[in-house]
């Protein structure tokens, strides 16, 4: 039994029999209010798929392990690099239930293209940050609709390449409330003629598969 929770923008809660994992803990969700932080509840482990601080807060990620026991951040090296300027240990290893890709994050405005690690959870839940070049997807996918590197109609292409049964859309900060239901919708509408179903979650909804 797996149950995903959104909490804000790329920051998703998996609940599975191994783990509960929080995957991004980036500014939107610590800083600008739109959920209540202590309704997160337990976090057993971090996964981290890039150094964006939309993705990774430093005070964020120190909040979550001071609440919790053992908890342990898994990323790459160069978020590893950036916690360890915060007194925050990162392994660069990852639990028997996770499988990961190395990629490069999309090109941003300014060219640069950092490390970037899509994660999978248990064969069912991928997170793959904000790249497009993972090759594989578990049944249900993390999907970016709303990027400064890319486009609605990118996120589709991207989801049809890797074929999962479900999407769930992330990514999305900067949308007014209507505006996020409007293009998830509209993302929605093309992938079911391709019989990819949309999860339809808003911010600090769950539902369990």
């Amino acid at each position: 039994m797996t149950t995903i929770r959104r909490l804000t923008d790329s920051c998703v809660l998996v609940t599975t029999d191994h783990a509960i994992t929080l995957f991004d803990p980036g500014f939107h969700t610590y800083l600008e209010g739109g959920l209540d932080l202590d309704a997160i509840g337990d976090v057993t482990r971090i996964l981290i798929t890039h150094e964006h601080l939309d993705h990774v807060h430093p005070d964020f990620v120190k909040w979550l392990l001071d609440r919790g026991n053992d908890v342990i951040v898994h990323s790459n090296q160069p978020v590893a690099d950036l916690l360890a300027r915060h007194d925050i240990d990162v392994s660069t290893e990852v639990p028997g239930d996770v499988t990961y890709e190395d990629v490069l994050h999309e090109k941003v405005p300014s060219g640069a293209q950092p490390l970037n690690r899509s994660f999978t959870i248990d064969g069912v839940f991928t997170h793959p940050g904000d790249s497009r070049q993972p090759r594989t997807s578990a049944p249900v996918l993390a999907l970016p609709l709303i990027v400064p590197w890319g486009s609605v109609t990118g996120a589709v292409e991207f989801a049809r390449r890797l074929r999962p049964s479900q999407f769930l859309p992330i990514h999305d900060f900067y949308l007014s409330e209507g505006g996020r239901s409007r293009i998830a919708a509209m993302a929605a509408g093309v992938l079911a003629e391709d019989g990819i179903e949309m999860l339809d979650l808003d911010w600090g909804e769950e539902l369990t598969l």
